[in-house]
């Protein structure tokens, strides 16, 4: 029996062997690679399988992990001890503040990179902003930048052109192209 992790690795390596359009918006250029969150384990383990088959059809795997984004938000921030006394006060740096530490971060590392029209950049560990901005927001922020293709690992699901991240919240409607089993 074939695995979902397999499925899903299937479906992508259909979609990264298409011709890639040029004359698209940011928007556009994103693939969400949607499954379980359940599965979340097992779509990491197999991150390299991924990245073979994008370097198989001739393009260039830039790997963007956002795991480490609000650590160092808040680490480097000067009220860090504050709003450890009281959360709250953080809510507005929030939408003020790290909203663009985060979408400074992806399009810097696009930049050091060289990102080009052939380069495939795959954004992982983006539930690690659950709960402080949306993940819409950040990718609006970000999408004009966008080179070549931006694959989202999307731990949540998809349903009539709705994304909801980690099944939680409010799907937003996106231009992106969902890559589901």
């Amino acid at each position: 029996m074939v695995s979902k992790t397999d499925q899903l690795l299937a479906a992508y390596e259909k979609v990264v062997n298409e011709p890639w359009a040029t004359a698209l918006s940011g928007q556009e250029k994103i693939w969400f690679l949607v499954y379980d969150p359940a599965e979340q384990r097992k779509v990491d383990l197999r991150l390299s399988d991924f990245e073979t088959a994008t370097l198989g059809v001739g393009k260039k795997w830039v790997d963007i992990s956002l795991k480490s984004c609000f650590p160092n938000w808040m680490a480097n921030h000067d009220y860090k001890t504050e709003y450890f006394e009281d959360p709250e006060a953080l809510i507005d740096q929030l939408e003020a503040d790290f909203k663009p530490f985060v979408v400074d971060f992806i399009v810097n590392r696009m930049i050091e990179s060289n990102c080009d029209e052939n380069t495939l950049i795959a954004l992982k560990d983006i539930s690690s902003l659950f709960g402080y901005i949306r993940m819409s927001d950040v990718l609006n922020g970000c999408a004009s930048a966008i080179n070549g293709r931006m694959l989202i690992f999307f731990p949540g699901e998809y349903d009539k052109n709705q994304y909801r991240l980690l099944d939680a919240r409010d799907g937003w409607s996106y231009l992106a192209r969902p890559i589901t089993v």
